[in-house]
This record gives structure tokens, sequence and C-alpha cells, in this order.
């Protein structure tokens, strides 16, 4: 306990009560009769419930109330039972502070000295007037002077607690910040309280943000707010991530796991922000004190990485941290600081699939699959490296390096082989880049290898966001002869409209379509439909993912024109790849 606390619980308190016995007795003790000591007591009462309200759970505008009605009755009181200025005077400069000590930074004080100077006039008779006017100035220059300077300290010390407050809010939704939660966990860790901290990220918050701007991105965080709030007290990290503290010491864990789900499931309902409905999830991730660590920064860092660990299992999800995530994110800042060198050590290489005309089964061309070697770990699969890549924007020198290989290996293909093109799976961050079309084209130039050579793949998914943006660089891409393949198609949510807006020459149908579309009657419409729509609009079509030679025969009798798949041949390297042209 401080300084300032230890006054203001034990120091005041003391001093009120020896104040408020002085100015009892004295009144007391000049009057023994049994209703002066009733009228006095009842004062005294009211101005000690006044001053203890809060301790005694009282309305909170009750002392207010009691001051009024305490001041009355020493008024009346005055009139009532005559006393001696000489006898009082001392004694009546102790009520101004009794109501300074009950009601601090108001000029309560200075209105009771004035009206105390009541009780002075039943004494004019037996006191020199000049004796009164001195008593009566001093009571109030001694009751002005202490209001005036205890104001002054009362509003110094709200504008400090003002400050302080507004050190614990976030400016935007004025919800408490990360600043606030950090302290409510020291103070519960001090208690030996348990406790859950829940975080929250919001999943598509950013594509809203860069789509419509940072103003509507800062109304849709106060709307977020606002929905966490009728589910509990919620805090703001920073940026789109939120938090909750859970302490029910009898329930704990099931009262989390039930907030957490009533999150996911209230995040899930759409949001109107001008006039549209736009939809957003949570990936929630939790930790739990002390069963999970006793450290609060660690604590928080597990609780990190479960929400990370929700990201990565997709949206709407949440996680409890586990141990084992210590290991999954060491390894992957391992990966993530070894990608950096990964291509001056010559630690990646490409693989080629074939792709085989459904009719002659002779191959045409093929897709370049990247892989990483790595010295400790090994042979890492790209659904690892690639989000790491991107996340850290590693992918846009590795994908220029892939452009390359391909790009100059085909140079030499074409001199030998009868090869249509190789395509390359390019990430939507480096098609995003401003300068990505001048870095297609400059390595084209350098490697001497012609524009239609090259195919270029992008996903579905990646066309959704800013459509009109993406199709421009697809036409930029277009003009400069290169070939464009929709990887995955069938996946996404794009229309039949955009599709034909397109500027596109190869339709690839999902793996998920073929794999049991001998079987299931919906995935063989769904195959044929695409295959339909692909020639419609003039587009070649490969099937990805055949494996089995009943898929091949179903293909082509949709007449679709290509497949690739472990029927003809896995992903191999250049010289396999080599010997399979020579044989055809």
């Amino acid at each position: 306990m401080n300084v300032r606390q230890l006054a203001q619980h034990l120091l005041l308190p003391f001093l009120f009560l020896i104040l408020l016995a002085i100015v009892f007795i004295t009144f007391v003790s000049l009057h023994h009769t049994q209703i002066a000591l009733m009228t006095y007591g009842t004062a005294a009462t009211l101005i000690f419930s006044a001053y203890f309200s809060q301790q005694l759970n009282l309305p909170e505008g009750y002392k207010y109330y009691a001051c009024f009605i305490s001041v009355i009755v020493l008024i009346i009181s005055g009139f009532v039972f005559i006393n001696d200025i000489e006898e009082i005077e001392e004694m009546y400069t102790f009520i101004p502070f009794l109501y300074l000590l009950i009601l601090p930074g108001t000029m309560w004080p200075i209105l009771v000295s004035f009206l105390l100077l009541s009780a002075y006039f039943p004494s004019l008779e037996n006191n020199e007037l000049v004796d009164v006017i001195e008593d009566g100035l001093e009571l109030i220059v001694i009751a002005t002077f202490a209001t005036i300077m205890t104001y002054f300290q009362q509003s110094s010390l709200d504008r400090m607690r003002l400050f302080r407050s507004e050190s614990y809010t976030d400016y935007l939704t004025r919800l408490p910040n990360r600043k606030k939660i950090m302290k409510h966990m020291h103070s519960l860790q001090e208690q030996q309280q348990a406790f859950a901290l829940i975080i929250i990220d919001l999943d598509s918050f950013k594509s809203i943000n860069d789509q419509l701007g940072h103003l509507a991105g800062d109304e849709m965080l106060c709307l977020v707010a606002k929905r966490l709030e009728k589910m509990g007290k919620p805090y703001r990290l920073w940026g789109d991530e939120f938090a909750f503290l859970v302490c029910d010491q009898d329930e704990l864990h099931q009262q989390t796991d039930k907030l957490t789900k009533q999150i996911i499931a209230t995040e899930k309902q759409p949001y109107l922000l001008n006039n549209k409905k736009y939809y957003i999830s949570a990936c929630v991730g939790i930790s739990f004190l002390p069963d999970d660590s006793n450290d609060i920064e660690i604590l928080c860092s597990y609780a990190d990485l479960a929400m990370y660990q929700s990201k990565s299992i997709g949206k709407s999800a949440f996680t409890y941290f586990e141990k084992q995530f210590i290991e999954t994110i060491a390894r992957r800042n391992e990966l993530e600081s070894d990608l950096k060198n990964a291509i001056e050590k010559q630690q990646l290489f490409l693989l080629y699939q074939p792709k085989v005309d459904i009719q002659s089964g002779k191959i045409f061309s093929a897709e370049a699959l990247l892989r990483w070697l790595h010295p400790k770990y090994g042979l890492i699969s790209p659904f690892e490296f690639i989000p790491i890549a991107e996340q850290n924007r590693e992918i846009i020198p590795i994908g220029q390096w892939v452009l390359e290989q391909v790009c100059i290996q085909m140079s030499q293909w074409k001199t030998q082989y009868c090869l249509e093109n190789i395509a390359v799976n390019v990430s939507s961050i480096q098609l995003t880049e401003p300068n990505f079309t001048a870095t297609v084209q400059a390595i084209l130039n350098k490697s001497n290898c012609e524009p239609q050579w090259l195919e270029i793949e992008q996903t579905e998914s990646w066309l959704i966001h800013d459509q009109e943006y993406n199709i421009n660089i697809l036409k930029q891409l277009k003009e400069l002869g290169v070939s464009l393949a929709l990887d995955d198609f069938g996946t996404g949510y794009s229309s039949l409209s955009q599709i034909a807006r397109l500027p596109l020459d190869v339709l690839k149908i999902d793996k998920c379509f073929i794999d049991n579309c001998v079987s299931n009657r919906d995935d063989h419409m769904v195959v044929r439909t695409i295959i339909q729509l692909g020639q419609n609009l003039g587009m070649k079509i490969v099937a990805e993912g055949v494996e089995h030679e009943e898929q091949r025969q179903l293909l082509a009798t949709e007449q679709c024109e290509y497949y690739q798949g472990y029927l003809f041949s896995k992903p191999i390297s250049t010289i396999e790849f080599e010997t399979l042209l020579k044989a055809q």
C-alpha cells in the first residue's frame, strides 16, 4: 500500500472520526437534555453515514441528501439550543472540514460556513458585534481557503485519473486496451487466481479494410467491439485482435468453452456497413494460468500460438494451447530463417509433372512444381513452406527464381523435343506486385524464351478479391503472349460472368471432383459442366489428379482433352522427364 492509499484508507477516515467526535461531544456537553442528544445524534449519524456511504452500500446520491439534511438540523439546533460564541467558535471551524472530507472538490463547505453563521445570531445580545464579526469571518476565511485548496487538489487528481483511464482505454473502440488486460492479469496472478486468456483474431478484416478504406475499417472494428461487449468484458489488443479473460473459479474450463463457442457463432453473423452486409469470422486461441504457464508474457505468446494454429485450420476455428505448439513454432521459425538462403545454398529444385493428351497419350506440356530439400528436416512439403514464404514475402525472389529456371529449361527443351509449354504456379503476392509483368518480360528476354512457351497458373480464389485489378493484371500478361491457366477451378465462388471476362487459355478441373467422378453422380455432373463451359469459351480443359484408368475413360467420354496425375506419372526430375520425352 503506497502513501496515497494509506492516507485515503486509514488517515483520512481516522481524522474524520476525530473531528466528528469533537463536534458531537462539544454539542452534547453544552446541552444535557434528551432532545439535544437526539438532535445532535441525528446530525452526527447523517454525517457519518454520508462519509461511509460507499462502504455501507448506500445509494450513489445518498451522501448529498444526508449532508443537506444534517446542515438543516445543525442550523435549526443553533436557534433551539442557544450556544455561547466563545464556547463554540473553535469547534464550529471543524464542521466545514467534515463536509470537505465528505465532498472534496465541491464548494459545499463554503456554503455550510455561511449557513452556520445563523447560529451566532442568538448570541448577539451577550457578545460584542465586533467579536461576532471576527469569529464569523474567521470561520468563513478558514473554510473558504481549505475548500479552494482542496478544489484544486481534487481537480488535479481528477485529471490524473482521466489520464490514467485514457491510458488504459483504446482510443477507437473505447474498450480496455492491452495495457489494461496486462494489469488485470498481473493482479489475478498476484491473487493466485486461475484464469483463461482468450485471444480473437478477425478473418477477412484486412480485405474489408483494403477495399473500403481505413474509415470503414475503423467503423467495422467499432461494430465488432459492440457485439463482443454483449458477451462480457472484451479488450482490444491491437489491429483486429481482441481478448477476453475468464475468471470463473468453479467452472473455468466449461465457461471458457461456452464463451469461445459463443464468440465463434456470433462472428459468423453479417455486419451491416454502408447499407451492405459483410461477413467476417474469428479465429480463437486459448491458454490457461497456471495450467499452461505462470508467466504472463509466456501465457500471451501461448494464446497467440493457439490462435495461429486456428488460422491454419481455417476460418471460425478455436484451439486450446498444447505444448507441441512450441516445437511447431520453433520449426516454423527455423524454416522461415533458412528459407531466406535456400536459393543461394541450392536447396530448392523443380520437379515436372507431365500433362498428357487424353486420346494419344503423348506429353504436350508439364507443370513445374517447387520442392525444398532442407539440410536438417529433409524434403519439406510445399504446403508447409509456401505459406511461410508468402507471409514474409520471400515468395517474390523464390517465384522469380522458379520463372527463370523454367524459362531457361524450356528454351533448351524446345530445341530437342515437341513440347508446347511449361506451366508455373504463381503466388497471388507475386501477381499483385506492381512490376510483375515487367519482371516476366525481362526473364523471357534474358532466357530467349518465347512468351507462348510459358504458362502461368493462378487459383480461382485469388480472382475473387479486387476483381477489376486482378483482371487487368491478367490482360497485361496476355498482351505479352503468355498462356494463362485457372487452377483448382470449381473450388472457389467465381460466377460464370466472371469466368467469361477472364483472358484464359486453360481451365483445370480440381482433383476433388476427379476423385469420385466415377462413383458419384454429382461430381460426374460437375466435371461434365466444367468441360462444356471451358469448351464453349474456347479454353483447353486439363483434369488434375487422375489416378485410375476408369477416371481417364470417363474424361475421354466427356471429351476432356488433357489430364495429369499419377496414372501417367508422378512429379519427376528433369532427367526423368527428358527420358519420357525421348521415349515418345
